[in-house]
């Protein structure tokens, strides 16, 4: 039977959920209004379910952006999968919210190609990481996410021989942009109106995590914020309304 699997994103001011029916997206929405997602996740969830003629006790697995990202989003985000997880007993997949950024250059770039995720941290800084494109279209992590200024990520950034181009997506481009020089020929700056995080991307990553087993505990699972914080707990009373 193919997995049902529910992804969920909320690590910036997006919010967005999709349900795959296998490799199908069976639904996607997304929502861009500022920082909804206390209010509109749930309903977003029960809105996919019964589009898609599914209750969640049919869940087999939910997939939810883990960070680095907004520290309320997060918590809304894993908390309610946290939730979803433990009254349905679906398994709980983390998915790094950087590598789902960087995913979604996938469709446009090349083996080989270098991709930057870089996401607005605290004033002038941006969480980011690199990845390289595998000849399988997977990718393939070149350094462990970090907390950067914007004026420093230049420099940092790998610059491996075989790749063409180097891509940057997310909202980060932006405080970054003002800083670069490198080719224009091989640099790719993509628009981050165009390209913001979608739970697509967290569900497709999610779908390799379940076929891979690689399941979190659901008791122990917290959000990687990357930068210290002392999280409060959250719970949204509306989770035990979907599982009734």
């Amino acid at each position: 039977m193919k997995p049902l699997l529910l992804a969920l994103e909320t690590a910036t001011d997006v919010c967005s959920v999709a349900l795959f029916i296998g490799d199908r997206p069976c639904f996607e929405a997304i929502l861009q209004r500022g920082r909804v997602h206390a209010e509109q996740l749930v309903p977003l969830i029960a809105n996919a379910l019964e589009r898609c003629e599914r209750q969640t006790a049919d869940l087999d697995a939910v997939a939810v952006s883990m960070g680095p990202g907004s520290y309320t989003g997060l918590r809304v985000g894993v908390s309610t999968a946290k939730g979803l997880a433990e009254a349905t007993g679906a398994a709980l997949i983390g998915v790094p919210t950087l590598e789902a950024l960087a995913a979604s250059v996938i469709p446009y770039a090349d083996p080989d190609d270098l991709v930057v995720p870089l996401l607005n941290s605290r004033r002038t800084e941006v969480y980011t990481a690199a990845y390289q494109i595998k000849t399988d279209g997977r990718l393939h992590p070149l350094t462990e996410p970090v907390a950067l200024e914007a004026v420093a990520v230049p420099d940092w950034m790998p610059r491996p021989e075989r790749a063409a181009r180097t891509w940057l997506v997310g909202e980060g481009v932006r405080r970054v942009s003002a800083y670069l020089s490198e080719d224009p020929a091989t640099l790719r700056l993509l628009d981050p109106d165009l390209h913001s995080l979608r739970a697509f991307w967290v569900g497709w990553l999610g779908l390799a995590l379940y076929r891979a087993g690689r399941f979190e505990d659901v008791a122990a699972f917290e959000p990687f914020y990357l930068k210290d914080f002392v999280a409060k707990p959250h719970r949204d009373a509306s989770i035990a309304s979907l599982s009734s």
